[in-house]
């Protein structure tokens, strides 16, 4: 609970002086708002003595502190915005920078919808418990320390009776709001599988039309209402038990204390005015601490929200930058592989296995195999999306270790096998990785990338949506928009990861020409399936259960035995069978 209350409040102090301002009007707007039966007793004392002028004067002075509490409260507001609006933007800027730097490993594993789940609940609860613990509680604890010295000064007897009450109260909401807490948390768990389930449908709606499985889709959710319904159902009445224990000890206890004062009064231990003063104050806090005690369970409600919103944070960044990068001035494009040994993080197989191999600048070479012989895993390691667990990856020299992820990453230039667009215009996607679109540049990449002449048969050009990640452009044209993406950021490294795999022969045409029209003079790294993209690249690298088991060029290993031959007649074959259906 520290380590949550702690990450709150680093959001919360660099604004102190504004925080104190805050808090300072709303101890002021309590103190003044607290005086009302205060001022009841002095009307009550004087109305019997007729002394009107001095009447008058009690509420001339009763109007203004009623006006001076409402604008001080209305003050209290004002500085709480004033520190709460850049307190929550700092928070969830920090939360989504964090998730932005976590790993790839933390990626492929997250659900989305319950992420957007927690991001959601957790800023409003950033807002619920700021409000709940800064005005709403320290409000009530000001009007007890009031009601406590009235109370005093009438006669101690009160005060006790009203702190045994409290104590009494007190110990049996903290019970029940614990239980209220745990069927929260019970009741976010499968809330937030209902979003998953939701999220999964809407981002595969294609799969979902293509089997006509609408009805299962349905009967899945529906399946998961059933345990939401119990949780829903158990967490709603906690809450109907805090109002029957909290609400019978409350009234309990109010009729405690007014026949304490009762007997006072008879015996004349007290006056009436002192009778109506605590009659005021019993009334007025009573309902208050009720309400203090709906606040700390808004707290325990939001403070669940707010731990899994802020323990975000405490996921670990396991590929880190180094603490003093190098930086490359000007790259020549020379990747080195020493000796590398990879595994998955929840693997025990290692998928590359003393991979040893030198890309020379300017060069060409293309990785090819069976699934699973580790031809992704290179690129994915060149990226440092993973670090290597034995060995060394150089880029003109220097270990990738040594440079700043994001500079990495800013010297390649990626074609991945399906692009994902932003839900956006046609220009805002190809310009992604330029600070400003300038479309001189955009329509020269898409020029050649071979896409302009399609971008100016559409009806809004270049300022076309796209939609959800690229969904009504083809995947040719995804695939040639992701070239010419690339080409804005002018890398001096392209990876080409099985970019025209999943393609008809006329798309694949068309990117093949548009990647080595724009790949001249750079170095180039082709993961492909289809053995035909690799046909022009300087140096072919076959691997095998994650070693390399045979290097040439295209025509020197079509004609020596092994794996090559062997997969390009395997392909030679179904091509020719296509061809003759």
């Amino acid at each position: 609970m520290r380590g949550i209350v702690k990450k709150y409040y680093k959001f919360i102090l660099p604004y102190k002086g504004l925080f104190a301002v805050f808090i300072s009007f709303v101890v002021i707007s309590s103190i003044l708002d607290n005086l009302t039966p205060y001022f009841y007793k002095l009307f009550i004392e004087n109305i019997p003595q007729e002394n009107w002028s001095f009447i008058y004067q009690i509420l001339i002075v009763f109007v203004l502190t009623r006006i001076f509490a409402n604008w001080t409260h209305m003050i209290s507001y004002y500085f709480s915005d004033k520190v709460l609006f850049p307190a929550s933007r700092d928070a969830r800027l920090a939360v989504f920078r964090h998730i932005q730097d976590l790993d790839f490993a933390y990626h492929i594993n997250k659900n989305t919808g319950s992420l957007i789940s927690a991001f959601k609940r957790g800023d409003g609860a950033f807002f619920n418990l700021f409000t709940s613990i800064h005005q709403d509680i320290l409000s009530i604890i000001v009007n007890l320390a009031i009601v406590i010295f009235f109370f005093a000064k009438i006669n101690l007897v009160l005060v006790g009776i009203l702190l045994v009450i409290i104590l009494l109260i007190g110990s049996l909401g903290v019970g029940l709001i614990k239980a209220n807490i745990r069927k929260r948390v019970e009741f976010n768990e499968v809330e937030d599988n209902i979003s998953g389930i939701i999220t999964d449908n809407l981002l595969n709606y294609e799969t979902v039309k293509f089997f006509a499985k609408e009805r299962k889709e349905e009967d899945r959710l529906s399946f998961e209402f059933k345990d939401w319904f119990d949780k829903v159902w158990n967490y709603a009445n906690s809450f109907r038990k805090i109002d029957l224990a909290v609400g019978t000890t409350v009234n309990i206890g109010i009729l405690g204390i007014f026949y304490v004062a009762i007997r006072m009064l008879v015996s004349e231990a007290i006056s009436a005015g002192d009778f109506i003063l605590i009659a005021g104050y019993i009334m007025s806090f009573f309902p208050r601490f009720f309400e203090l005690l709906f606040r700390f369970r808004s707290i325990a409600i939001n403070y669940a929200d707010i731990v899994k919103y802020l323990s975000i944070l405490d996921n670990p960044i396991l590929v880190k930058d180094p603490e003093d990068p190098k930086e490359l001035k000007k790259i020549k494009g020379k990747i080195e592989f020493e000796n590398v040994f990879f595994k998955y993080p929840d693997s025990k197989i290692n998928i590359l296995k003393d991979f040893s191999l030198v890309i020379k600048p300017g060069q060409s070479v293309a990785f090819i195999g069976k699934s699973g012989a580790g031809k992704t895993t290179i690129v994915k390691i060149i990226l440092r999306f993973f670090d290597v667990i034995r060995g060394r990856v150089l880029i003109d020299g220097i270990n990738i270790r040594e440079l700043n992820k994001s500079s990495l990453r800013s010297y390649l230039g990626v074609v991945p096998q399906e692009p994902i667009l932003f839900n956006n215009t046609i220009a805002y996607n190809i310009a992604y990785g330029d600070d400003l679109i300038d479309m001189k540049k955009v329509i020269r990449a898409t020029k050649l990338a071979n896409l302009h002449k399609f971008i100016m048969t559409l009806p809004e050009k270049y300022e076309t949506q796209v939609g959800e990640r690229g969904i009504k452009l083809s995947g040719g044209q995804k695939q040639r928009l992701a070239i010419a993406r690339m080409m804005i950021v002018d890398p001096k490294i392209i990876i080409f990861d099985e970019a025209t795999s999943n393609l008809d022969s006329e798309s694949e045409k068309l990117i093949q020409e548009a990647f080595w029209k724009v790949s001249k003079g750079k170095t180039v790294i082709i993961i492909a399936h289809r053995l035909s993209t690799v046909k022009k690249a300087d140096k072919i690298v076959v691997l095998k259960k994650g070693r390399i088991v045979q290097t040439g060029t295209h025509r020197q290993l079509r004609n020596k035995p092994g794996l090559y031959r062997h997969l390009w007649e395997l392909q030679s074959e179904r091509e020719e069978e296509m061809l003759l259906r």
